[in-house]
């Protein structure tokens, strides 16, 4: 039991009431039970009384922060307290509280048909005919997430991971030293990149010490979280037009970019490359370096313009310049890998959500996580 759990058991216990009436008539902390021969210890347990009269118990496990694995052994622990008591004629439903609860747990939780509560307030009770949903924004991560998961060379780390997974259709495992190679950084970046992964149960491991092996577990939960990162940033962005004399707008531009350095080809005319007939493309999307984009309209004969555009230059460097393809049809073309296609799809421009989910399925062959 931590020492936040009883001010964490009133906070619950008042918002359940708020919600629903349910009244708490007696409050256990520490309560041990046995089965199968071993011996446990519940963080709580809660006698409520439902407004017509009638009992229910709730089964209660704290964390401090609860991330998908530690989710999990708090889940476990709670089945193996109902094990124990099989025999009570009272309702028990199972209930999780937590200052923080990451969303990859709150979706593992309703699940597995749990209960939760955490420090935003939000609230999953179910009981019979009852059922509290309260959603709230998750807060900012629990202060031993030191950086941005998604940022510098971590998210090479993880465009790196997911890179290889796709490339070994999820089969094969890889070291750490092998990953800081095909992530251009430190092998102690990695395993802290790794350390958070396994925490959110994105990954799974083989072996120990220089031995130790990693590969993705949940493909669709990494790159749902890499996404909701993505969309939420603010990037330089500058708009441009051109004529392409004779040729279509992709190789005018592959022309003029062809001596260049730091640049690739994104979004739908990427995407459109690696799976023909996607869409129609009235606009080439560029990622250029961070500060270059006016230096390169101008070198590049391109003229400024607030509408109308035809192409759109995104400054960026680190993740976003990874694993390039070369169009065979195209020799010298850069294209971004189609993990950052995917993501650059995401921008609400015209069709390009929708295309976004065609590409997944199609390009990525991940399907979208289910919704609980």
């Amino acid at each position: 039991m931590n020492d936040h759990t009883p001010a964490l058991l009133d906070r619950f216990v008042s918002a359940l009431h708020e919600a629903t009436s349910i009244s708490l008539a007696r409050r256990d902390l520490e309560v041990a039970f046995a089965t199968g021969g071993r011996r446990g210890r519940l963080d709580a347990l809660l006698s409520m009384t439902l407004p017509m009269g009638e009992k229910v118990e709730l089964a209660v496990e704290v964390l401090r922060a609860g991330y998908p694995r530690d989710v999990r052994l708090a889940v476990h622990q709670l089945h193996s307290y109902q094990a124990a008591r099989r025999d009570s004629t009272v309702p028990l439903e199972l209930c999780v509280l937590a200052d923080y609860l990451s969303p990859g747990s709150r979706k593992e939780l309703q699940q597995a048909g749990v209960n939760y509560f955490d420090g935003t307030g939000s609230l999953r009770f179910k009981h019979r005919t009852i059922l509290v949903l309260v959603e709230r924004e998750t807060r900012t991560r629990t202060p031993r997430r030191a950086q941005k998961l998604f940022s510098g060379a971590r998210e090479q780390v993880v465009h790196a991971l997911l890179e290889h997974w796709r490339q070994t259709d999820g089969q094969d495992y890889i070291s750490g030293a092998e990953l800081a190679e095909r992530a251009q950084t430190s092998p102690y970046t990695v395993s802290l990149t790794m350390q958070e992964l396994d925490r959110e149960d994105w990954v799974e491991t083989t072996g120990k010490g220089p031995a130790q092996r990693r590969r993705v577990r949940d493909a669709a939960g990494l790159l749902d979280a890499w996404a909701a990162d993505w969309t939420s940033r603010r990037e330089l962005i500058t708009r441009w037009y051109t004529y392409p004399p004779q040729s279509s707008l992709t190789d005018t531009l592959l022309s003029r970019l062809a001596h260049r350095e730091g640049w690739a080809i994104t979004g739908a005319t990427a995407a459109n490359a690696v799976v023909p007939h996607l869409t129609h493309v009235d606009r080439v999307q560029v990622i250029v370096p961070p500060g270059e984009a006016e230096a390169w309209g101008r070198d590049l004969k391109l003229k400024p313009v607030d509408k109308g555009a035809n192409v759109i230059f995104i400054e960026r460097d680190g993740a976003s310049l990874m694993f390039l393809d070369e169009h065979p049809e195209r020799p010298g073309s850069r294209f971004a890998s189609r993990f950052i296609q995917y993501l650059d799809l995401l921008d609400s421009y015209g069709r390009n959500k929708e295309l976004a989910d065609e590409f997944r399925r199609r390009a990525l062959k991940i399907m979208k996580a289910p919704t609980p």
